[in-house]
This record gives structure tokens, C-alpha cells and sequence, in this order.
């Protein structure tokens, strides 16, 4: 049969894959282990010796339990073995280590800070948290707890990783972890270093801050994440679907509007306030010619006030013998 009109469908579907802030990865400098992904009745065909079980048994422990969770084991140095894992597998951000040695913490630190992860480990002695008191890395977070299988870091990760920036760390209670043994005076000197711990507070126990070593708030840290990683693919998702993105008002329209969007769901995601954001761009005609020929617009430029938290405050009184509130008035 000829068709008078015949129907030609071009599908523009193209997937991209989000990246996931869900999966937590538990490394383990202490035997070579194939990367695998681990569910709760896995945990159970680990050593129950190791620091591994302990370690994942705390993450399952957690209330919601952990998205996803991988183990990868490199036996020998933790640094070197952990840049093999980047180099295999970077299918994760979060990271744990069965290795909370001081040199383990400040070696996978930096490489967390280049590789756009984020690390969370609980250091067991007093004097190993001083002894990080002059690191500043923004992607890695300590939790100072004397029970060595505490791992209160490790499982804090967990809490974090639902709704991405759109909570505070602090508050924050662990399940299956008691008490940490702390004084004043050492939890005045972490927080003074950006280290924080775990404690009882009014009969509720519960994380003492919420920060990374550099001294900015994990949520925040966990926000710029969400919005960079989101952008990124939406803009790219935006090339790949149309055929081109012309070098016009219309083209650069296309841009502000993915970026738009993006900000639009970091407020529903509790990053940024509502209203509280805007979009600053330059029209073609006000574009060098010779950056139009390279094809390269770098004008886009966002601002958004976060949303924050209230982590302290004071509320003020007043006893009277005088009526306060007069009838009638």
C-alpha cells in the first residue's frame, strides 16, 4: 500500500545515567576482595571477626537501611590500594575503610578531595583526632567515638545519603551506637577542629555536629554535589537529544532553561530557598566573535542563597508579677 502521508518517528530518548549518591563502599586494605555489592543476608557470609562484618553490620543496622552498599578489598598499602579501586570502579560516593589509622585517614582524604567523593571515618583515641586538628579537606568527615566498632561516621553516611543536602548532620541519631566517652573539654577542642562526636542530650542520643574538616557543614558540601552532578547532566542530556544547540538567543535560552530547572529541584530537594536564586547570562550579540567561533559560551553564571539550618539559638523571657495579657485587650 502507498501512503499519501506516511509517519517517519525519530525517538530522542537518549538515556544518561544519574549519578547516585546512595551507593556507600566499604574498602578494605586488609585482603584482596573483588568489588561486588552486598545486601543484608551478604554481611552474613563475611568473617564475623573482621572489621568488614563489623563495619557493614552497621550500615545494615541503620533505619532507613542503606541504597546500595559495595565492598572491594586491595591487600597491602590503603592509599595505593585505593587508587587501584578509582581506577576499576568509581561507581560510588560514599566511602568507608575497615583502616582508621591517622597516615590511612589523611592519604584516602586527599584522594576523596580530587575524585569528588566523600569520606566518613570514626577515629577510636583521643590523640589520633588531634593529630587530624590541622587537616582541612572538604570531603571527608570524623566522628570521634572510643568504642572501636562504633563506626558512628560510617553509619552517619547512611543518614546522609537520602534526601542529598536537604539535611543537617547534626542531631542525628545512630542506631546501635551508645554513648561516646568525652569530655567538655575535648569535644569544645574537636569542634574548635571541625572534628564532632556522639552523645546523650536530654536523654536522646546523638551526633554533636555535622561538619567536614574544612570546616563547612556536610549538607552543604552534600548540596553542591546534587547541583553540579545534576547540571552537568542535564546539559549534557540537552546536546545529545537536540541536534544542535545553535549559537543564538534561542540556544543560550536552552541553556538558562536547563539551568533553571535544575535550580528549580534543588529547592524542592531543601538546598536552596524558594525565590531565593537567579540566572545571569549574556545575549549573543554581546559575545566576543572569536569565542563564537570556538563554540564555547561561558556566561551562564547562577546565584542561590541556601537554605541552611538552625543548629543553635536562644530564647529569651520574661517573669512579671504584671498581667501580660488584659482581658478585653
Amino acid at each position: 500500500m502507498i501512503l499519501d502521508f506516511p509517519v517517519n518517528i525519530q525517538r530522542k530518548t537518549v538515556g544518561l545515567s544519574e549519578r547516585g549518591f546512595g551507593t556507600i563502599l566499604i574498602f578494605d586494605p586488609g585482603q584482596d576482595l573483588n568489588f561486588k555489592y552486598l545486601g543484608p543476608e551478604d554481611v552474613k557470609g563475611l568473617d564475623t571477626e573482621s572489621k568488614a562484618y563489623k563495619l557493614a553490620s552497621r550500615l545494615f543496622m541503620q533505619k532507613p537501611q542503606p541504597q546500595e552498599v559495595a565492598i572491594v578489598g586491595k591487600a597491602g598499602d590503603a592509599i595505593e590500594g585505593f587508587k587501584k579501586v578509582l581506577e576499576e570502579n568509581r561507581d560510588f560516593f560514599f566511602l568507608t575503610c575497615t583502616d582508621n589509622t591517622v597516615e590511612t585517614i589523611k592519604g584516602l582524604s586527599k584522594l576523596c578531595q580530587v575524585n569528588s567523593k566523600l569520606y566518613g571515618v570514626t577515629v577510636n583515641k583521643y590523640e589520633d583526632a588531634e593529630k587530624l586538628f590541622e587537616e582541612v579537606d572538604d570531603n571527608t568527615f570524623v566522628v570521634y567515638h572510643d568504642d572501636p566498632e562504633a563506626y558512628a561516621a560510617e553509619a552517619l553516611a547512611v543518614i546522609m545519603s537520602y534526601k542529598i543536602g536537604g539535611k543537617t548532620a547534626k542531631f542525628k541519631t545512630i542506631q546501635g551506637v551508645k554513648a561516646a566517652k568525652v569530655t567538655r573539654t575535648q569535644l569544645k577542642a574537636l569542634h574548635d577542629h571541625n572534628i564532632f562526636s556522639y552523645i546523650e542530650k536530654l536523654g536522646v542520643l546523638q551526633t554533636t555536629e555535622g561538619k567536614v574538616l574544612s570546616g563547612e557543614y556536610i549538607d552543604v558540601v552534600l548540596g553542591e554535589y546534587w547541583i553540579r552532578f545534576r547540571l552537568e547532566e542535564a546539559l549534557q542530556r540537552l546536546a545529545l537529544v537536540e541536534d544542535k544547540i545553535p549559537y543564538t538567543d534561542r540556544g543560550i535560552g536552552m541553556l538558562v532553561g536547563e539551568t533553571e530547572k535544575v535550580l528549580s529541584r534543588a529547592v524542592d530537594q531543601g538546598i536552596v530557598e524558594s525565590g531565593q536564586y537567579k540566572i545571569d547570562y549574556k545575549l549573543r550579540a554581546d559575545v566576543p566573535s572569536n569565542e563564537v567561533a570556538l563554540r564555547k559560551y561561558n556566561y551562564v553564571v547562577w546565584t542561590a542563597m541556601l537554605q541552611g539550618a538552625i543548629h543553635t539559638g536562644q530564647i529569651s523571657g520574661i517573669l512579671t508579677y504584671d498581667v501580660v495579657n488584659k482581658e478585653g485587650k
